[in-house]
């Protein structure tokens, strides 16, 4: 036994969980470390270097592909992290559908991870990665389809610049699910009828809520900028199905982003709150 693995036992850090275990939040895996989490977007890339106290201590972005942001900031993010762990958000080539009756039965979160199609049967695809949200009420379900060959690509991008993933997750399907959570816990919203808008850098989410029944989604993920009419093509259905005591709540990865400035005009008087909070995608991430 080494003198590291002696001090773990004394400290108790032997008995956490492992760093890239999915099944516990990030302070667990991080407590009073140094992390980091890159969000991946389509030719861009954006980080948070989270302290030892869970606070959000510094953000950064540049534009390029994974792999060459990698190369360049490899030596930085490693000197930020414990033992070269990071965080890991996709935002491009996946996807966020409204399902219905798909299985949870007991342990199907590691079941989905071992073995998806026993829990996807004919929604599986060999070739993507799935994570799934239940409505906790009725049987619909919210599933993110992310294409494999992209996470590989990530994984030997980060294996290449001496980086491990602690955790590869689509961010934008982490904030919709954080405000449905907060939408079922809150009684004076759960039942009501909303909209949910959910925007990250170019990769939008809709969802409508009705009576505590998951009714519509749409969700697109890399956008090209500014592209004005997808984004459009997108809300109108919502928007037109709305009605006066319809109530939009709008989320985006960080405060005075793109999707407030550019497409607030079109939910004309429709009653919209907005419930994004400062470095939002980074706290979110880092804390569950």
């Amino acid at each position: 036994m080494e003198l590291k693995d002696i001090k773990e036992v004394l400290t108790f850090a032997a008995f956490r969980p492992e760093a890239d275990n999915p099944r516990f939040a990030w302070p667990s895996r991080f407590p009073k470390k140094k992390s980091v989490i890159v969000n991946v977007s389509r030719g861009h890339c954006s980080w948070a270097m989270v302290g030892k106290n869970g606070n959000i201590d510094d953000v950064g972005e540049a534009d390029g592909e994974f792999a060459d942001v990698a190369a360049s900031m490899g030596d930085i993010w490693r000197s930020n992290t414990e033992d070269g762990w990071v965080g890991i958000s996709l935002n491009n080539r996946f996807i966020i559908s409204l399902e219905h009756n798909l299985s949870r039965k007991k342990g199907w979160q590691e079941e989905l991870r071992q073995s998806p199609k026993s829990i996807l049967g004919a929604k599986y695809d060999r070739s993507k990665r799935f994570a799934l949200h239940h409505n906790p009420e009725t049987s619909a379900s919210l599933m993110m389809a992310c294409d494999d060959s992209l996470i590989k690509s990530i994984e030997e991008a980060m294996k290449a610049n001496n980086l491990r993933p602690a955790r590869i997750c689509s961010g934008l399907f982490a904030m919709t699910t954080n405000f449905l959570n907060r939408v079922a816990s809150d009684n004076s919203l759960k039942s009501q009828d909303i909209i949910v808008v959910t925007w990250l850098d170019n990769s939008l989410c809709v969802l409508r809520q009705k009576n505590g029944q998951w009714q519509d989604l749409r969700c697109r993920s890399g956008l090209p900028s500014n592209d004005d009419h997808a984004v459009r093509q997108m809300l109108t259905p919502f928007i037109e199905g709305a009605e006066a005591s319809t109530k939009v709540f709008l989320m985006e990865d960080k405060t005075g982003g793109g999707f407030t400035n550019s497409y607030l005009p079109l939910f004309g008087n429709l009653n919209v709150t907005d419930v994004t909070e400062e470095h939002n995608l980074w706290k979110i991430l880092s804390k569950n």
